[in-house]
């Protein structure tokens, strides 16, 4: 199996780390000018296009959004399994738009593989297969990863927003709708609004009986106030604080129900997990039985996912995740897995967070505190 990685930004570097933990040997890194640091178990290469990712199995797209549609389609002609690190709604709807030059070519692309949308539509989606009806469903983030991160999240709150509204996607005022989000710690309240972001149109195409999907993302005042001008300071290297929320709200045997759930870890980390998460599913179903490959052509995101628990395990390895109402995470045969999960996260007045779990969880994290 040869994976070629095309941007070697903190997300492309995170994400060939991923995959030679994970058992990949034939693992590419391809920056776009600059050279790379050499890494271990993984072949370095520049400029594109590139031998190696024209000889690869599957290809992450770690650049700019901007540039993954163009990039996407020359591969996807060829037979390339294709997964994608957009976030800017208006280059995931472009992506989104090509899923029957996927499906003509026989080649899956995976769209919106990041920290957000990726891993928050990801937990929306567990939930939402826990519940038998759903009226709401809520994602939120918090950070930035990259320099290139920074300014996506600069340009997502002066932009418009998007949410679902009775089961219809509309636009909104960037900046607006103030909502105290409570992430877990070391993150805790923090004010959050709409943005630009691109979780709505993703959870509406996976979901689109639901009657309101929305998203934001968490900002300052100077964030707000500035977010149309252009950035008044260089980025930093990395942000190293970041989360992501989901909630939904509807019934279970007729009664109401409210199920929230997030995840910790710095941003660029979060990204890379769930990018390797879903290169191990396509190498998975590449390989099929007696080599017959099983994989599902066509556009498909996270949050379409019909396996998110398998999902949910591959990316535990990096991430830290938190289940707020305590709901288990079981495998398809019902037998219930050691995921690194807790039932809690810290609210005021309360105690610590109590594991779910626990046997793994003291092992790779320890104390919640």
């Amino acid at each position: 199996m040869r994976i070629a990685i095309f941007g070697a930004g903190l997300v492309g570097q995170r994400t060939a780390t991923a995959l030679v933990a994970r058992g990949f040997d034939n693992v590419a890194l391809i920056s776009q000018t600059r050279e790379t640091a050499p890494s271990d178990g993984v072949a370095m290469g520049q400029g594109w296009p590139h031998p190696a990712a024209q000889d690869a199995d599957i290809v992450v797209l770690a650049t700019e959004s901007a540039h993954q549609p163009a990039m996407a389609i020359q591969l996807m002609k060829s037979g390339t399994h294709v997964v994608t690190t957009a976030d800017n709604p208006d280059d995931v709807q472009r992506l989104w738009a090509l899923d029957d030059t996927a499906t003509e070519a026989g080649a899956a692309l995976v769209i919106g593989a990041a920290y957000s949308p990726g891993l928050s539509t990801l937990l929306a989606s567990y939930l939402v297969r826990t519940l038998d009806t759903v009226d709401t469903i809520s994602t939120a983030q918090f950070g930035t990863g990259g320099p290139a991160c920074a300014h996506e999240h600069h340009r997502a709150m002066g932009s418009t927003a998007h949410e679902v509204h009775e089961g219809v996607l509309r636009t909104s005022r960037g900046g607006s709708g103030r909502e105290l989000v409570w992430f877990p710690d070391p993150v805790a309240s923090a004010d959050c609004y709409r943005a630009g972001l691109a979780d709505p149109f993703l959870l509406h195409q996976a979901f689109p009986t639901v009657r309101r999907i929305e998203s934001r993302q968490a900002a300052t005042r100077r964030d707000r106030l500035t977010s149309r001008l252009p950035m008044l300071r260089p980025p930093h290297a990395e942000g190293l604080v970041g989360a992501v929320w989901a909630e939904v709200r509807g019934h279970v045997d007729g009664r109401a129900e409210h199920r929230a759930m997030a995840a910790t870890a710095p941003q660029a980390t979060g990204a890379a997990a769930m990018v390797a998460a879903f290169c191990c599913e396509l190498a998975g179903q590449v390989s099929g039985e007696e080599g017959q490959s099983q994989i599902r052509s066509g556009a498909q995101s996270a949050a379409s996912n019909e396996n998110p628990v398998s999902l949910l395990q591959l990316v535990s390895d990096d991430v830290r995740l938190w289940a707020y109402d305590g709901s288990q995470i079981v495998n398809a045969s019902g037998e219930t897995e050691p995921i690194h999960a807790a039932r809690k996260w810290r609210s005021p007045g309360e105690n610590v967070a109590i594991p779910l779990f626990s046997h793994c969880l003291i092992t790779r994290i320890g104390s919640f505190t």
